[in-house]
């Protein structure tokens, strides 16, 4: 189901407000948005070969129901859920949440990630779909993901959520620049260019045509900035990670 037409997620999103198990009712202030739930619900909506996900994060679910409602109905569906908080901090709202819309192929880990997603991958599991919404510090960020991308098959997606913080958006700027990675799809809002931007781009147009072309043809800094404000990026693992131990990219 569309998430648009799924009435749980419109009401909790027209409504501004969640509800708990036990009837308590709270302000909707840990919410991924619409529109980038829409675009992480596309990107598993339109690959019928995702059928397990992972999830680092999921406060009060809409994140989760998005994601649920792209794997409803797909043979051998489940989907992973680590968030140490989920009762404790979010009254188990999340949780409630899935059990209203009538998903049942989840299950919950109340670990921290960075305990959690080890022990995850020393069991071998692996995902089609890996979603990073955890502790938004850089250092947990990038933990996230590289653990991310150890436990994500070739060919499946690593999906960020608020690269428009700048600590997660730097390490959303890492993995990008993985030879395994490619750009998929993002959430964006619009933004006006830095004076330093458009002072760059008149230098390049004052330049002589053969500077130019030698300046545009350098391998491309693949880094989400550019005159739109990112804020939910999908990124898929094209191939297997082969780094030499010694991989370094100076364009991070």
């Amino acid at each position: 189901m569309q998430p648009s037409k799924n009435p749980l997620i419109r009401r909790i999103y027209e409504s501004g407000t969640v509800t708990t198990p036990a009837g308590d009712t709270y302000p909707l202030n840990a919410a991924i948005p619409p529109d980038a739930g829409d675009v992480l619900f596309r990107a598993i909506a339109d690959d019928r070969t995702v059928v397990k996900t992972l999830e680092v994060g999921c406060a009060y679910g809409l994140s989760s129901l998005h994601i649920c409602s792209a794997l409803a109905g797909r043979e051998g569906a489940g989907h992973t859920i680590i968030d140490p908080f989920q009762n404790s901090e979010c009254h188990g709202v999340g949780i409630h949440h899935l059990k209203s819309a009538g998903f049942d192929f989840f299950d919950l880990i109340e670990e921290r990630s960075e305990f959690a997603l080890p022990r995850l991958a020393e069991r071998g599991e692996t995902f089609d779909l890996v979603f990073v919404d955890g502790w938004h510090t850089f250092d947990h960020t990038l933990v996230d993901c590289f653990y991310g991308n150890r436990l994500l098959r070739t060919g499946g997606y690593l999906a960020i959520d608020d690269t428009d913080w700048p600590a997660v958006r730097r390490a959303a700027d890492y993995f990008l620049n993985y030879p395994c990675f490619e750009f998929h799809s993002s959430a964006t809002i619009p933004r006006t260019p830095t004076v330093r931007a458009r002072l760059a781009r008149q230098a390049l147009r004052l330049l002589g045509r053969k500077t130019r072309e030698g300046l545009l043809s350098r391998p491309a800094d693949r880094r989400i900035h550019d005159e739109r404000t990112h804020r939910l990026v999908v990124m898929k693992k094209k191939c297997a990670d082969e780094r030499s131990w010694d991989w370094h990219d100076d364009r991070f």
